[in-house]
């Protein structure tokens, strides 16, 4: 028997709860004596396989609402065992909800008793079986069996497993830049899927092909969370709104309980996500606030609302999930990560702010912002999504709320800027964070841009088919794939908040340590040498046409704005899409420009780029 510590964890100290001296310790046969061995929804653990056995690993997964006191330690009662008990390494991902998991790399055959103990207190405890070999769940029965089996309820215990599992998906240092195309890389990767194998199918092993785009993308993890937990999944047909009112939903659900036509479970699985494929668009997040016929609901704006797995909904249709909080320094800004997926299938991180998390202006259709996905629940043979009032007064969760809306864009924003950074700050502090967060949508726009070269590179490729009006910003196929109109209004939207900056602080002195004594206009002009001192220091390389790099500094890229405005176009030139000057030595390997019929389309709509304010599409 042996206990691993992988190290791709980071371990994090847990955080003091109970200051008092522990009791005495627990020794083996006390806890083997125990004739109660539970957790609780609060203080829950769970194993992964669902049905461990000695030729694979087996997790330990533990979640908890609050705190825990840094003598806490996971303790081990291997079967048979009567020796002192073995202490479980394990690492713990900061919350709400904490999360703490452990590894053991080779169980013995039998009934192990695993706990969470505070010297001589038992917290929490479980009893595993483990078996000889591994034993998957046998075919279902075609047109009887739902596409799978709904054998626990969401509550609190799953909510925050599913909060971890998120979590642990796509973690990674804050200041590391990492992205995965297709997501199928991520959930086939057994040190970053907590639930990898968890069925005992090799479910994992060739991945289930997952490429979703960013509507697509929290239903795609929401239901594989399901299905591996054995929970239940519901989503609606929704029609699309427009500029004066919100999508709406229909009445009737798609859930995993509807019978499949297939026998294989895994193939059950895959025909469930090719209807939600079917099913689910942009619109599918964006209803009304208090719309209860919707498969979202509208969260406070707290920790706990902003949990792993939170999603974001922007004005436009891109789509983001919560994935960690990092705290605030004395030098550094605090940090709210996110993870989405593009057009083309990258799923990457990116930060929380007004560059790149668009919310409606003042009066806009409401609908847009943080939500969540509203809990199903078996009632007898049907499956029912629960209402805002049942969520606001249920224990398990209690976090429904629409003030997100009720403060204005502007005091959205700055209700969001509190949470992520509590305390006062330098602005010099504040800014650079900002600075930082432009610089991953420079990267992550190489990414795009650099996306469609192996088209081109194909023999004989056709020139990309440019949308009319504003379904530029919305369609299918290559179009989609490779233009970048919402991603470069985003840019541009984050550019204006970078030199507004100033302005900002002046307009909320509240949230900034001031010098004393200092003058607006010479704190402005401080602050603006400050932007173009560390916008030049922060560079992008992206290739040419011919394939050579080229290295642009963020503060030349924000000066090229009037350029960007028409730069989203996949059949030009990387060079004209980073708006280098016509006769420029950086233009010069360019030979692809779109066709004069698309460029002058683009001038058409260049006023919606100079207004950063695309025509709203539902």
């Amino acid at each position: 028997m042996t206990f691993i510590l992988p190290l791709w964890f980071a371990v994090a100290p847990l955080v003091l709860a109970d200051p008092t001296p522990a009791p005495a310790t627990l020794d083996a046969a006390t806890l083997r004596a125990q004739k109660t061995c539970a957790d609780s929804l609060d203080l829950a653990i769970f194993n992964s396989p669902r049905r461990p056995h000695t030729r694979a690993p087996m997790r330990i997964l533990i979640t908890s609402e609050g705190p825990l006191a840094p003598s806490t330690t996971l303790v081990a009662l291997a079967p048979g065992s009567t020796t002192p008990l073995t202490t479980v390494p394990f690492t713990t991902f900061e919350g709400p909800p904490l999360g703490l998991v452990a590894t053991i790399d080779r169980p013995a055959a039998g009934d192990w008793r695993v706990a969470l103990v505070n010297g001589g207190t038992l917290l929490a405890c479980q009893d595993i079986e483990v078996r000889n070999g591994p034993s998957g769940p046998g075919p279902l029965e075609v047109g009887v069996d739902p596409h799978w089996e709904t054998r626990i309820r969401w509550e609190r215990d799953t909510e925050n497993l599913y909060s971890l599992w998120i979590q642990r998906l796509f973690d990674a240092p804050p200041t590391e830049d990492v992205s995965w195309n297709p997501l199928a890389l991520v959930l086939k990767d057994p040190e970053r899927n907590l639930l990898y194998d968890h069925l005992g199918l090799g479910e994992d092993k060739d991945g289930l092909r997952a490429n979703p785009d960013c509507a697509d993308f929290p239903y795609t993890l929401r239901a594989y969370f399901a299905w591996k937990m054995g929970l239940p999944m519901a989503m609606r047909n929704c029609r699309r709104g427009n500029a004066e009112r919100p999508p709406s939903c229909g009445v009737d659900l798609v859930t995993s309980d509807l019978p499949t036509t297939e026998a294989n479970r895994v193939m059950a699985f895959k025909a469930f996500m090719r209807k939600l494929m079917g099913t689910i668009h942009s619109s599918s997040l964006r209803g009304a606030p208090g719309d209860e016929k919707s498969d979202l609901y509208p969260v406070k704006l707290d920790r706990h609302g902003l949990r792993p797995g939170t999603m974001y909904a922007d004005p436009y249709g891109h789509t983001m999930m919560v994935l960690r909080w990092y705290p605030q320094t004395d030098t550094q800004a605090g940090i709210l990560m996110a993870v989405d997926a593009q057009p083309d299938g990258t799923v990457g991180r990116r930060v929380f702010w007004k560059g790149a998390f668009l919310f409606p202006k003042d009066d806009a259709v409401a609908g847009a912002g943080w939500k969540r996905f509203r809990p199903v629940r078996k009632r007898g043979d049907t499956m029912v999504e629960l209402s805002n009032e049942e969520i606001a007064q249920s224990i398990d969760y209690g976090d429904y709320s629409v003030e997100q809306w009720s403060r204005g864009q502007e005091g959205f924003y700055e209700a969001m800027d509190a949470l992520i950074s509590p305390r006062p700050m330098a602005p010099d502090i504040a800014l650079i964070g900002i600075l930082d967060a432009l610089h991953q949508q420079a990267l992550r726009r190489v990414e795009s841009i650099e996306a469609v070269r192996a088209y081109f590179d194909k023999p004989n490729p056709k020139v990309i088919g440019m949308p009319d009006g504003s379904d530029i910003f919305l369609t299918a196929g290559p179009w989609e794939d490779y233009s970048t109109p919402s991603r470069d209004m985003r840019m541009l939207i984050a550019i204006d908040t970078i030199l507004d900056f100033p302005a900002r602080v002046g307009r909320h002195p509240g949230r900034f340590v001031l010098p004393d004594g200092e003058p607006a206009p010479t704190r402005d002009a401080r602050l603006r040498a400050l932007t173009e001192t560390e916008a030049k220091k922060r560079n992008v390389t992206y290739q040419r046409s011919d394939g050579t790099p080229f290295t642009l500094s963020l503060y030349d890229l924000m000066q090229r704005g009037p350029a960007i405005e028409v730069a989203w176009n996949p059949n030009d030139c990387p060079e004209a899409r980073w708006g280098a000057p016509e006769g420029s030595v950086e233009a010069a390997p360019c030979r692809r420009r779109a066709p004069d019929a698309q460029r002058q389309k683009m001038e058409t709509m260049r006023p919606w780029f100079q207004k950063r304010e695309r025509p709203l599409q539902h």
